[in-house]
């Protein structure tokens, strides 16, 4: 039965709480994001769920952020399952040229016009005394931390990508 809910592929079988939608007083810059939530978008400052029909996004690319995300999402949990994928997701993830990193690079530019975006760098922080890159890994220009959110961030601004920080 077609829904009259444009934005049903980026909505949570379940609805989001409360708490972990954006209420920022403000309109901070979103991260397009995987985070093992079925919403790619989140504040920059909270790191919670930005609620898409805030930013009326057109159904062409409602359907092309909730594809990115579905290859994103996977690749992602391909990495946690730590099995014989992770070393081929994590490959995935972390160059900056694979495909799922080009399409997000293309979404980000389109989401930006509607509302600040950044699109966000996968790092495995799970390793032993983790260090965050320094340099993008795009234009390897030293990254530039972003205080305002509630952990540490890098970011590089004019490629648009951001990552967990120190």
């Amino acid at each position: 039965m077609p829904t009259s809910d444009p934005y049903f592929k980026l909505r949570p079988l379940h609805p989001t709480a409360a708490e972990d939608v954006c209420d920022c007083p403000h309109t901070p810059p979103i991260k397009l994001m995987t985070a093992l939530t079925s919403h790619p978008l989140h504040c920059i400052d909270c790191n919670r769920e930005v609620a898409p029909e805030m930013l009326k996004l057109s159904a062409q690319l409602i359907e092309h952020i909730a594809a990115w995300h579905s290859v994103a999402d996977a690749l992602y949990r391909l990495w946690l399952d730590s099995g014989e994928y992770a070393a081929w997701a994590a490959a995935q993830l972390t160059d900056i040229t694979s495909a799922v990193n080009t399409r997000g690079l293309e979404l980000q530019r389109q989401l930006d016009p509607i509302r600040r975006c950044y699109l966000w760098y996968f790092q495995d922080q799970s390793v032993e005394q983790f260090v965050p890159i320094t340099a993008c890994p795009r234009c390897r220009q030293p990254l530039s931390a972003y205080s305002q959110g509630i952990f540490a961030q890098l970011l590089c601004e004019p490629c648009h990508i951001i990552m967990a920080g120190a």
